[in-house]
């Protein structure tokens, strides 16, 4: 029998699980380029991208970090973000989401992670 309490805790998992595989793959993201920088027969040329791309993901990490927590004293519980390219989307932890809320969240992710507001897509999760 699934209780109310069985179901809290499964999406208190999803924030925290999703949180966890996004920062494993940026891990494994950052771990490829590295073996790169390890290679022996890698070009200069190919250690420099490599060592760009670690920068550019450690860079993106910082910035997710700062937005969720900059939106989380916005008075949410919790959320995640995931980037796209130059998409981004947001799940917030809310039963509904109020429009200036939504704004709130597109005006720090704006600023944080240089998105566009049209590519910022926020939905609620229970």
């Amino acid at each position: 029998e699934t209780t109310s309490k069985d179901i809290q805790k499964n999406n208190d998992d999803y924030f925290s699980t999703s949180k966890l595989e996004r920062d494993t793959m940026y891990s494994q993201m950052i771990e490829s380029y590295q073996k790169i920088l390890e290679n022996d027969n890698v070009t200069t040329e190919q250690k420099n991208i490599a060592q760009q791309e670690i920068s550019k993901i450690n860079e993106l990490k910082n910035s997710i970090m700062i937005a969720e927590n900059l939106i989380k004293t916005k008075g949410f519980e919790d959320l995640i973000i995931f980037v796209n390219n130059k998409s981004v989307n947001i799940i917030v932890k809310a039963s509904e989401l109020k429009p200036e809320q939504i704004a709130q969240i597109q005006n720090v992710t704006n600023r944080e992670l240089g998105v566009e507001i049209e590519n910022i897509h926020i939905s609620n999760k229970n």
